[in-house]
């Protein structure tokens, strides 16, 4: 408990702040000016306001502390863009909300977005509460930063799960985007059990996902991925949302657009490189590990021996136990 109690201490997080700062920018810590600085901050904030939650002291100070991402999210962040950990773009990701139906107040549950830039397109694109829900624990300090930094967190919320065993509340969503965990989950039926049960009578789940058949590539070209990769067949998916009891509205093959922008990348790399006016070391490697993964990876999309699809998928208005109680009930 006196560990617990230490690390929440805020005067002694607001000195060990200015240390890693002074180590950072090679200057010499001055613990008595640290602490000085930070009592004036204490006072000044108590003085304008007086009446408000001392709470408010600790998150303006968290604010101010810079956030440097780790070698492969800034890699990653060169090769698809800010907040991104693979091919995307804002104007596709902003209009899921249309095509999940949702209303203004609807809940909106996503998996998997990686970082925040998707999240981010479609919080401008719906106004009601977003749950978000990611498996990749290296970027789950980055996703809540930027969430944070993109001043969502009022109305968004993200949290960790395992994909294999995680269990969500009934019907608490009105829509569903899932991105990509049907590629790197263990067991499907559970997790579209799962997607199932928490959606409400008649709302939609999107599901974007890799299919294709099994072979030594694939080793290769998701050799940089968070996770093994666990590809399957495009019948052997569909056949998962089936047994689960979900409607099939469209299957949609995404393939040539995803090499698109997955291409227009790379051709963008150069000049955002020169923009950056170099890259770290550490980076650097992480870069080259991605691109050579990447490069297996289009190629494989580009030969059909892999695809990128869409489904978009139902939860009928009368499930199973409702047509159960139906056809148990008495006539007349």
């Amino acid at each position: 408990m006196a560990a617990l109690n230490a690390l929440f201490d805020k005067k002694k997080l607001a000195l060990t702040r200015a240390k890693l700062r002074a180590w950072w920018d090679g200057a010499a810590y001055d613990e008595e000016a640290a602490l000085a600085a930070y009592e004036a901050k204490l006072a000044a904030d108590a003085a304008n306001t007086a009446n408000e939650n001392s709470g408010d002291v600790e998150d303006e100070l968290f604010d101010e502390i810079p956030y440097d991402l780790p070698p492969r999210l800034a890699a990653l962040a060169l090769l698809w863009g800010d907040n991104r950990v693979r091919p995307g773009d804002a104007t596709g990701e902003g209009l899921e909300p249309a095509r999940l139906g949702l209303a203004a107040d609807g809940v909106l549950a996503v998996l998997g977005p990686g970082l925040s830039a998707p999240v981010e397109a479609l919080a401008a694109a719906h106004p009601g509460r977003i749950e978000v829900f990611e498996w990749r624990e290296e970027t789950l300090d980055a996703l809540k930063h930027g969430v944070k930094q993109a001043k969502l967190t009022d109305r968004v919320n993200v949290a960790r799960i395992d994909l294999e065993a995680h269990v969500f509340t009934p019907a608490s969503f009105d829509g569903i985007l899932s991105i990509d965990d049907f590629a790197y989950c263990g067991f499907p039926p559970h997790l579209a059990q799962q997607l199932m049960k928490s959606l409400k009578p008649g709302a939609c789940a999107v599901v974007e996902v890799y299919v294709g058949l099994k072979g030594g590539e694939l080793a290769t070209a998701f050799a940089s991925s968070f996770a093994e990769p666990q590809i399957r067949a495009h019948g052997d998916v569909l056949q998962v949302f089936k047994d689960t009891g979900f409607a099939l509205e469209a299957d949609e093959d995404l393939t040539d657009d995803f090499l698109a922008t997955a291409r227009q990348a790379f051709k963008n790399l150069g000049e955002r490189l020169t923009q950056a006016g170099g890259i770290e070391p550490s980076s650097a490697r992480e870069l080259a590990w991605e691109t050579e993964a990447w490069r297996m990876r289009l190629k494989l999309l580009a030969q059909r021996r892999l695809e990128r699809r869409r489904f978009v998928l139902r939860k009928p208005i009368d499930g199973p136990l409702a047509q159960a109680e139906n056809t148990n009930a008495p006539a007349g």
